[in-house]
């Protein structure tokens, strides 16, 4: 390992720390960057939310690993490091949709199953039993949301 490559990679994860520092320790103060936007923007509780956090948190773990793996030539963590920030970019998106688009019961249940399902395939694809574990969660809750669904419509076939 070179001077060169060993510097990179330890600003990497210096400048990784700092900011999970700065997120972890600045969440929900006046100080926080949420809490500084105009009125209709910061009264949205997703813009703060964990899921975004965790994906911030999920991105920066997943470039230090792959700079990790640039750095010692390990293939496995290069992949592992590309795999965790395709995972945050989904999870990004997910909480992007979530706050541009007002879904319908039955739409709620739908997004939750696959985002549930993206969680347990990205857990899948990073060893991660916390993530496969979630995933599971989101996708029973999703079902179980679309059960529900399809009481209210039964009911409401009942009577027209």
């Amino acid at each position: 390992m070179s001077f060169r490559q060993a510097n990179k990679f330890f600003v990497i994860v210096i400048s990784t720390l700092m900011l999970v520092a700065t997120v972890v320790f600045n969440f929900g103060t006046t100080r926080a960057w949420a809490a500084t936007l105009p009125g209709p923007l910061a009264s949205q509780p997703q813009l703060a939310s964990m899921n975004r956090a965790e994906a911030i948190t999920k991105n920066l773990e997943g470039k230090a690993q792959e700079a990790l793996g640039n750095v010692t030539g390990d293939p496995k963590d290069q992949m592992m490091g590309k795999a965790k920030q395709a995972e945050s970019q989904m999870r990004n998106a997910a909480e992007d949709m979530k706050n541009e688009t007002q879904l319908s019961d039955r739409a709620k249940a739908v997004a939750k199953n696959v985002e549930g399902k993206i969680q347990e395939t990205a857990g899948n694809v990073t060893g991660s039993s916390k993530d496969q574990m979630m995933g599971r969660l989101k996708q029973t809750d999703g079902s179980n949301q679309n059960m529900i669904e399809n009481v209210k419509d039964s009911i409401g076939d009942f009577f027209n």
